[in-house]
């Protein structure tokens, strides 16, 4: 390509008033691009959380004296209709809404109190609907991101949570999922979104005592809803057969005893009831009685053969007996299901070592890694793995990335301390004693006698 040059013939003075425009527009030009550096890029979480808010509601719901009897979130799903959970709605027929600030009234519509669904009616509202996406498209380990309606705003403003997919259990035709995603309580009643602001299901945080757990409510199961509110106390009343809502929120809170009555009750009811078997199993294995939590999950498999977790389950009750060639069968199937599934990878690499099939364990590590790499008990038995084969190196690498994540970490420190003496690293050695000295005063007294001292 060649090379035009243009002279400019210019009357006596312009040049240098043309000379003034350029070194004002050569200043203008390099602050630019500073600025919109300065704005940073737009990040995935702050375009889906711009996509999806306008369909996300806050939700109260009022007694007949209208004091709030269940606050949560709504999601938007038609002209004037709000989903959200039973746990939420069911306590009042009327409430309201919030969106962009504004209140509107509400009332309880239909409810399928079983799947812990709730519809409102929401005259006025004039929210765009979320875009629905089938839970039979997710899988585990996908990112995902949970929106809600923030109760520390004011006013309230929807709030986005990242985190993925960490359990899928298949039920009604669909799958009904847990996250591994810190969701706040006030969440309950959002949406679950995926990468394109698509609608996977509808949060459901039980209410009771318990661990920070976030179960999530397909959105195919938003078609379930024929039943229509009736006048009375008992409008929502869930019959015995009701069984799911009620083992999400035992699961919740660790009462395995009752997850585990709850569970045979269904299961004599319906004994094709994969997910019932399932939680069963669950209740079982938590119990430390691994014999019958393997039937339980066989029995689960037995009704739906595609089921991950139930695969990856029986791996870990399998190796909790030390049966570890079953274990690794059961973990490879489940992987061939959901090669994505972090913690099943993790579980694997577990097993290969205590097979001392390092090479076999590193390669699960890694994969588990790759997959999360703020895995902090994956990159320790890595390192573990490495010291095994005495690759000082790369255990070094793997419990250096241990404390990065988990600097209150006092083993992974004394680890990392000792293969820098084996490799005569002075410096590092010096560094690690004065970390343990903060976390342990015991082990640190231990390693400056056997590794500093002459």
């Amino acid at each position: 390509m060649n090379d035009t040059v243009v002279i400019l013939n210019l009357p006596l003075g312009t040049h240098e008033k043309l000379a003034a425009v350029i070194r004002g527009a050569l200043v203008i030009a390099l602050l630019l691009p500073c600025a919109v550096r300065g704005a940073g890029p737009e990040t995935i979480e702050a375009r889906i959380l711009a996509r999806v808010s306008p369909s996300v509601v806050g939700v109260n719901m009022l007694d007949a004296l209208s004091n709030s009897v269940g606050e949560g979130s709504g999601v938007v799903i038609g002209p004037g209709q709000v989903i959200t959970t039973c746990h939420i709605a069911d306590k009042g027929k009327n409430g309201y809404v919030l969106h962009s600030g504004k209140r509107f009234e509400a009332v309880l519509q239909s409810a399928q109190p079983d799947l812990d669904f709730c519809l409102l009616k929401v005259p006025g509202l004039g929210a765009p609907s979320a875009t629905l996406s089938s839970a039979l498209n997710a899988k585990t380990g996908q990112r995902v991101y949970a929106v809600g309606m923030s109760a520390d705003q004011n006013p309230p403003q929807p709030s986005l949570s990242k985190g993925v997919i960490s359990s899928l259990r298949p039920y009604l035709r669909s799958h009904y999922m847990r996250i591994s995603a810190p969701v706040p309580s006030a969440f309950s009643g959002g949406g679950l979104f995926d990468a394109h602001g698509a609608l996977f299901g509808i949060l459901s945080h039980p209410p009771g005592k318990g661990s920070n757990v976030t179960f999530v409510l397909p959105a195919d199961w938003i078609g379930e809803l024929p039943i229509k509110v009736q006048p009375g106390p008992e409008m929502t009343k869930k019959d015995k057969s009701a069984w799911l809502d009620r083992a999400l929120a035992l699961e919740k809170s660790a009462d395995w005893r009752g997850l585990l009555k709850l569970s045979q009750q269904e299961v004599s009811r319906h004994s094709g009831n994969a997910a019932a078997w399932f939680t069963l199993g669950m209740a079982f294995a938590n119990l430390k009685q691994y014999e019958q939590a393997i039937q339980a999950y066989r029995e689960a498999i037995r009704n739906q053969a595609e089921y991950g977790d139930a695969w990856h389950y029986l791996g870990v009750a399998y190796a909790n007996l030390k049966d570890y060639d079953n274990a690794i069968q059961a973990y490879r199937d489940a992987l061939s299901m959901q090669p994505e599934d972090a913690q099943t990878w993790y579980d694997l690499g577990l097993v290969y070592g205590e097979r001392k099939q390092y090479p076999h364990a590193i390669h699960a590590y890694r994969e588990a890694l790759r997959l999360d790499e703020e895995n902090a008990a994956a990159w320790y038995n890595l390192g573990m793995t490495y010291d095994d084969l005495k690759l000082y190196g790369e255990a070094i690498e793997a419990y250096n990335e241990t404390v990065r994540i988990q600097p209150e970490n006092a083993d992974a420190w004394y680890k990392l301390g000792v293969d820098y003496a084996v490799l005569g690293e002075r410096s590092r050695i010096r560094e690690v004693y004065q970390a343990l000295r903060k976390l342990d005063s015991k082990r640190a007294e231990q390693y400056f006698n056997t590794y500093i001292l002459p």
